[in-house]
């Protein structure tokens, strides 16, 4: 491969990078992981067969779906936000207690209180945290955003060598082991969405269904389990703008690779580079042949000289 291309496919890398880089930021930033919108009305939630189920059961779906996930309305779930569209963003928290403060922290004014006020702190016993899996993102967004500019910068180097002491092959390792690294930190973003789809508009009812799984009130477990299997099935899950941007890093990652790491820059030294530009105007300049020196003809009294006009130097006698 010709150095000339060498370098044309790692400024195309430089390219792609800073692309990125772009998508990283507007990932980081918009409020579009996933939209959530439930299309049914909240008695075709209850199953038919369950006519004699609980009030206190159908109680809290009828605030369920009356207050945190009204028919028609669709939920924009961020790294930190969480907006209703058309009417107001809060913030990506849940309602985070200890199983023994059940009755007093799980009802829902505390899930709206998390969401939509200033207080992340609720009371000494209820408090308000962001989803697990929404944590894992956040920190893996921004590690992913450092490696880039380190990628970024390796290749920079490689292109313009201003220290000659650096090797081409360690910079070429680091951009390798930055886009591994990359690329499974982006894997992880996706798996970790796409299993966590649905966990925001079901935290409400799985806390319920796992508290009275605990105490062993199969019953309520039971219905529990029928309803977030009513409430999946009616639930429009759509990929937002900040996931569709995950996947083009992670493509255009995977190009970066193979257009950077695999080919070599080779740095002539300042001998080599005088030599090989003295070949080149040896190349465009042709030698001619050098003339004879010619001298003037002798006249025959200068041919032939006595022997008495001929004076030798003095010598030393040792």
């Amino acid at each position: 491969m010709t150095q000339s291309l060498a370098r044309t496919l790692i400024i195309t890398s430089l390219v792609l990078s800073s692309i990125s880089f772009i998508l990283s930021l507007i990932a980081f930033c918009l409020t579009n992981w996933k939209s959530v919108q439930l299309r049914s009305i909240s008695s075709s939630l209850i199953p038919l067969e369950n006519n004699q189920m609980d009030p206190l059961i159908r109680g809290e779906v009828e605030k369920y779906t009356d207050i945190l996930y009204r028919h028609g309305q669709t939920h924009s779930f961020g790294l930190s936000s969480h907006c209703i569209v058309g009417y107001k963003c809060g913030r990506n928290l849940l309602p985070t207690f200890h199983e023994t403060n059940y009755g007093l922290c799980h009802n829902i004014k505390y899930h709206q209180q998390c969401i939509f006020t200033t207080s992340v702190y609720l009371s000494e016993k209820c408090t308000c945290q962001k989803p697990s899996y929404i944590n894992t993102t956040h920190k893996l967004v921004i590690i992913i955003m450092n490696i880039q500019i380190l990628f970024f910068s390796v290749n920079f180097l490689r292109l313009y060598r201003y220290i000659p002491c650096l090797n081409d092959l360690y910079l070429r390792l680091i951009a390798i082991i930055s886009t591994l690294f990359s690329s499974i930190f982006l894997i992880i973003i996706i798996i970790q969405q796409n299993n966590n789809r649905l966990y925001e508009p079901l935290a409400y009812l799985e806390t319920m269904r796992e508290h009275y799984s605990t105490h062993q009130i199969y019953s309520f477990t039971h219905d529990l389990e029928l309803i977030i299997k009513q409430i999946t099935s009616n639930l429009d899950v759509h990929l937002g703008t900040s996931y569709i941007c995950i996947i083009l890093i992670l493509i255009l990652t995977i190009v970066s690779f193979f257009t950077s790491s695999t080919v070599e820059i080779k740095t002539l030294s300042t001998f080599d580079d005088d030599e090989r530009k003295n070949e080149q105007n040896n190349v465009l300049l042709p030698s001619s042949p050098t003339p004879p020196l010619l001298l003037p003809p002798l006249s025959p009294s200068e041919r032939f000289v006595p022997y008495e006009q001929i004076r030798f130097s003095r010598q030393t006698k040792v």
